[in-house]
């Protein structure tokens, strides 16, 4: 085609211009994969699940997500792209390779350097796993545990202390308790104790109104001491089944511990002092303490609730939980996702309580994830 008049080819090519313009965010829209939600996952039983037959991906993080992506706006459908290791997840979501990033990341100092976090979806903290030694009771032991001594030592007090006010109460009858110190405070001694199990021999029997007022204090006091003392002996026993000299952090050091590297529990064991010995995996950590090549493993409590029962039997988890800490999504720094993220999540949390638990529940608290 040609144009003999030059001020007719500038005009149709404006026109022409416009209408590409005009045009280019139509195809844009239909090429746009601003629908799909790139997820970083690394392996982290039960957050995240791979089935080495089937490839197939499940766990707590993977529902969580997909709701979540569900519930933005607009909805995203998630495509789930996994990493081996944490330094490699997180390196990926550092990286842009994807999108976000959900597993079991704890919050830490150095990553919130280099990442953004969500809200927490779940509280968690450190646990040891140790031998479980199950044979061989060891009576001594358990009798003179610290819990079982404290108890003693109440019980003792309780009774000399008892005994004594009884005892001044009621001296100077010559049906009670005998004048003589030395020997009136062991028999009030001996009534003081069954009285406490009230049992009451009958053999020496209140007469001032005193005297029986401190002796209902007397049976209360007993039925108290004796649930404590039950409760003391109780877990006694089964430390002394244990037969493990680990109790809480404060008991790792000066022993070798096993950690997975680069995770929270090796920083954190490092500032504790605690000699560490670097894993690359939990399946490894927990390997060396049934091996005997180190005295305990230390991890996320919750991956250990879910590890040590299936994959090492004969370990057991001991103390308190520890260096208590949240899980979040992570995030490059300055993605525009954080905040629609958060929004989504807080109100599955909040305004879906219930949906929430119940998928709590489904990986946490059943014996065995599905």
């Amino acid at each position: 085609m040609r144009y003999s008049n030059p001020s007719a080819l500038v005009l149709f090519l404006l026109v022409l211009s416009l209408v590409l313009s005009l045009a280019s965010p139509v195809v844009g829209q239909g090429q746009s994969t601003d629908s799909v939600l790139r997820v970083g996952v690394k392996p982290a039983p039960p957050f995240v699940m791979i089935d080495e037959g089937t490839g197939k991906i499940t766990g707590f993080s993977i529902d969580l997500i997909e709701v979540v992506a569900s519930q933005m706006d607009p909805p995203r459908k998630v495509e789930i792209i996994v990493q081996q290791d944490i330094q490699e997840h997180l390196d990926a979501v550092r990286d842009g390779a994807v999108d976000l990033g959900i597993a079991a990341t704890s919050f830490t100092s150095e990553r919130e350097r280099t990442l953004e976090f969500s809200v927490p979806f779940y509280q968690g903290g450190l646990g040891i796993a140790t031998r479980s030694e199950g044979s061989g009771l060891r009576i001594w032991d358990v009798v003179w545990s610290p819990e079982i001594r404290m108890v003693l030592l109440w019980v003792t007090v309780f009774l000399v202390v008892c005994a004594n006010l009884i005892w001044l109460t009621e001296r100077g009858r010559s049906d009670t308790f005998d004048d003589r110190w030395h020997i009136g405070v062991g028999q009030a001694m001996w009534w003081t104790i069954v009285t406490m199990s009230t049992v009451g021999y009958g053999d020496f029997v209140p007469r001032k109104p005193l005297s029986r007022l401190l002796g209902i204090m007397i049976i209360f006091a007993g039925i108290v001491l004796f649930g404590v003392a039950i409760g003391a002996f109780s877990s006694a026993l089964t430390l002394g089944q244990l037969r493990s000299d680990i109790r809480g952090l404060a008991d790792l050091r000066n022993k070798p511990v096993a950690v997975v590297r680069d995770t929270i529990a090796e920083t954190t064991l490092r500032r504790e002092g605690v000699q560490v010995k670097q894993m690359d995996d939990l399946d490894g950590a927990l390997a060396a303490v049934a091996a005997e090549d180190v005295a305990a493993a230390v991890h996320d409590v919750a991956l250990l609730r879910y590890h040590v029962p299936r994959n090492a039997p004969s370990l057991t988890l001991v103390g308190p939980v520890f260096a208590e800490h949240g899980y979040g999504i992570t995030f490059p720094i300055g993605s525009e996702l954080r905040k629609p993220v958060n929004i989504a999540l807080l109100e599955l949390m909040e305004g879906d309580a219930a949906r929430y638990q119940e998928m709590l529940g489904k990986w946490f608290d059943a014996p065995e994830a599905p």
